[in-house]
């Protein structure tokens, strides 16, 4: 599959890779240009459309010089692909966000700083250290400040993930064309709004296929350089998240008792995997057995497994899902900006299988072979994807599960070898290579466009800006009592990522902030007599309701209720303002 030569005669390609180079140059002084204005529900509203068609354009451009099938315009592309990447990945840093997750993201933030004044982490976070103790190691050692370093860890393990899906296609498939569209492949933004939260499970889910890479080489040729670069990383496996342990264990063991099928498409020697199992095993034990937080809690852990089984994640989502009472037009818009990179691979792929059982004779038995092996492999990870959705004792949260699908692992290959099969054309530029083009850069769009959390996919933006956090810090300062009142944001995180110890008197208050026809102030409905506390309000909190589809349907407050709030004679003052934060005293 390769572009025609009176395509790329004359000047055709140096300009096109021209104006790619000035349109990332345009991209840049874009986001350097930009005052950060503080929280917005949509991110993609703060910047001009120009910005993201010449990002679009830009990936497109590196598409047509990766299949031109010149050396140097294929080195060029593969460097405007890198540059453009990390353009994207620089958007919420030049925005001027402090984070882009709040909740988990903040308490990870705070454990860099901890470890950085201590060398030591906190006793509940003992069980799984390696993405803290990493992001710990990048501050102190480069002089980023925390929320720096948390804003870089997710850029590098971006990049490893892409690195780790072409090694795999390299290391499984021949062929030039096939590691063309592989590289393209390689760059489409998988991991959603992953890409840019510095949360362990999303970060070694990104590392898995450089170790998958790393696992091939080993079994395919067990030298003692090979062998040293299986067991490092394997000796880490236990640091890691524990979805991410569960699916290690799963892949060796299940390479190994399938050994015999896989042979029948690729023969390797794959008992080799029992090496790695067992050293994964032991290490977990070890660390088990060494980590006094986990072992503290042990018998309380096994004992709410017992006692009270988890609602298991399929029924998380289709009850939220239910809730918001979408119509089939914005499932449909949901379905294919959010799982976009899922679904368009997952149609190619059928319509792929289904050409080799009838073209049987004309496509090469290494073809085939690959493409079984690789089907094997999408089966099984689909299965372990149903197991972790379906089962209630093992349950995490749903938009994890629904990002960080362990299916891409072999997705990626298989999609690169599928698009060569349905779309198989002669060495000229012609309807074929142009439908790879459409729906590569297609892919990548809705990707860019499903990467970030906004009411496209009806998620808010759950970015944590400056103002917030200097607006939390001066109210921890300032405030004379603990009481402290929130509509809908965990303020007790922001202890977390201060590394202060700090606690406070949350009290909950009903929607609408208890408002009705009665007429009752907000003390009266919310405070015992006398009581006194700090209400807070966050810019993200009032608009959430308000502007982000699914949520505007839930309506748990109206920006009626904000404005009666704010006419309510029980409270007193305005204390502190700052856009993106009001403080008030009751």
């Amino acid at each position: 599959m390769k572009i025609s030569d009176p395509f790329l005669n004359g000047k055709c390609p140096k300009f096109l890779l021209t104006l790619g180079f000035i349109l990332i140059l345009y991209n840049l002084l874009i986001l350097y240009s930009h005052q950060p204005q503080g929280y917005a529900v949509d991110i993609y509203s703060v910047l001009p459309l120009s910005f993201y068609s010449a990002a679009i354009l830009c990936y497109l451009i590196s598409s047509i010089a990766l299949l031109s099938g010149r050396e140097r315009a294929k080195k060029l592309g593969v460097l405007l692909l890198i540059l453009n990447h990390a353009v994207i990945l620089l958007i919420p840093y030049m925005l001027g966000y402090y984070s882009m997750g709040r909740a988990d993201d903040m308490s990870y933030i705070g454990e860099y700083l901890h470890i950085s004044k201590t060398g030591f982490t906190n006793d509940e976070w003992n069980i799984y250290p390696g993405s803290l103790i990493l992001g710990a190691a990048l501050s102190m050692m480069s002089g980023l400040p925390v929320s720096g370093a948390a804003f870089v860890m997710p850029v590098i393990f971006s990049f490893i993930l892409v690195g780790g899906l072409y090694l795999c296609c390299r290391f499984f498939l021949k062929g030039k064309n096939l590691m063309n569209i592989a590289i393209l492949s390689s760059f489409i933004l998988y991991l959603g709004p992953y890409n840019f939260l510095n949360v362990p499970h999303a970060l070694f889910f990104a590392y898995m296929p450089l170790y998958i890479f790393i696992l091939s080489r080993y079994i395919n040729k067990a030298g003692f350089s090979n062998a040293i670069l299986l067991i490092l990383p394997t000796i880490l496996v236990p640091f890691m998240h524990p979805f991410i342990v569960l699916f290690v264990f799963a892949l060796l063991l299940s390479l190994i008792l399938s050994g015999g099928l896989l042979n029948r498409f690729i023969h390797e020697r794959y008992w080799r995997a029992a090496h790695p199992l067992t050293i994964s095993i032991m290490g977990f034990l070890a660390w088990f057995v060494y980590c006094d937080a986990l072992m503290g809690s042990l018998r309380i852990n096994f004992q709410s497994y017992l006692l009270k089984i988890t609602e298991p994640s399929l029924l998380m989502t289709t009850e939220k899902i239910a809730r918001i009472n979408i119509d089939l037009p914005s499932m449909m818009k949901l379905l294919f900006v959010y799982y976009g990179r899922y679904l368009i691979p997952f149609i190619i792929i059928g319509i792929a299988l289904i050409l080799i059982r009838l073209k049987q004779d004309k496509i090469t038995q290494a073809v085939k072979n690959r493409m079984y092996f690789f089907s094997a492999f999408y089966i099984a990870l689909l299965i372990i994807e149903a197991i972790i959705f379906l089962n209630p004792m093992f349950s995490h949260q749903p938009d994890r599960l629904t990002n960080l699908n362990f299916m891409l692992y072999a997705q990626v290959p298989l999609f690169v070898l599928s698009l060569s099969v349905v779309f198989a054309a002669p060495k000229f530029f012609n309807r074929q290579t142009a439908l790879v083009l459409i729906i590569l850069t297609g892919m990548w769009s809705l990707g860019l466009f499903g990467t970030f959390d906004s009411p496209n996919i009806f998620v808010t933006n759950a970015a944590l800006t400056h103002n917030e956090v200097e607006g939390i810090e001066w109210y921890y300062e300032a405030r004379t009592g603990e009481n402290t009142i929130v509509p809908v944001s965990q303020i007790q995180r922001f202890h977390d990522l201060f590394d202060d110890g700090g606690i406070d008197n949350e009290i909950q208050i009903p929607d609408h902030f208890g408002y009705n026809s009665s007429h009752r102030t907000f003390a009266d409905i919310n405070l015992e007599p006398d009581q006194q506390g700090y209400v807070i309000l966050l810019n993200l909190d009032e608009l959430l309701y308000q502007e982000v589809p699914g949520y505007r349907e839930v309506g748990r407050y109206t920006a009626g209720d904000y404005a009666w709030f704010r006419s309510d004679r029980s409270i007193r003052t305005k204390v502190y303002d700052n856009r993106d934060i009001e403080i008030y005293s009751t």
